[in-house]
């Protein structure tokens, strides 16, 4: 780990057949700090995550990833590093067990069971049942079971699209209070996207506001 920022904007703008969703966008996401993203809908900021993964080019500015443009990454690579959970967790068939060991194995990368539970413990699932299946959790603990299944291959930063949007009031704090703790828990930079101004400033380090066009 570096003093450097592990993702940079500079200057960034977006724009959709021609109409500008976004400009001159710019921020630095820190090691250990969790960035809230807020703003109304249609303003861009499921762009933002998308155009950080590399999953969408910006049409000025540049995007840097440990201080090199996300352009010149290896795609598989840059996503295994810097994780984007969308909005709704997609479980994979299987238990949670499969949806954990799942990327590991895709990224041949050993399964090891102290580390299984050490991450469910810190997006507080531990205990629970890891041959249940998966699609039979709760929308808060899909959501923590995506966090963790991205924790597991340590990756650098960690990207959340609305992922209290579609949770009631109890499952929205235990969510909350997991993305709360992971930044300094794993040493990454987390971005959070909400619609939600107050959410954001309640449990986030910095909060940026993006206003649209």
């Amino acid at each position: 780990m570096t003093t450097s920022p592990v993702l940079e904007f500079e200057q960034v703008a977006m724009d959709f057949d021609g109409k500008t969703v976004f400009k001159d966008l710019s921020f630095e996401l820190h090691w250990n700090e969790t960035l809230g993203l807020t703003g109304p809908s249609g303003c861009g900021k499921s762009t933002v995550l998308r155009i950080a993964v590399d999953l969408a080019s910006p049409v000025e500015g540049e995007v840097r990833f440990l201080g090199t443009s996300v352009s010149s990454w290896d795609p598989i690579e840059l996503r295994r590093r810097m994780i984007l959970v969308p909005q709704e967790a997609s479980m994979f068939p299987g238990t949670i067990r499969d949806n954990l060991e799942w990327p590991l194995r895709v990224h041949k990368l050993p399964v090891d069971e102290d580390k299984m539970q050490e991450v469910l413990e810190h997006v507080l699932l531990w205990p629970i049942d890891l041959n249940k299946i998966a699609a039979n959790l709760s929308g808060g603990q899909k959501q923590r079971v995506a966090m963790a299944r991205a924790l597991l291959l340590e990756p650098e930063a960690l990207l959340l699209d609305e992922p209290t949007s579609a949770l009631d009031a109890k499952a929205t704090l235990a969510v909350e209070q997991t993305i709360a703790s992971l930044a300094k828990a794993h040493d990454i930079g987390v971005v959070i996207v909400t619609h939600n101004k107050e959410q954001a400033e309640r449990f986030t380090s910095r909060v940026i506001e993006m206003k649209g066009e």
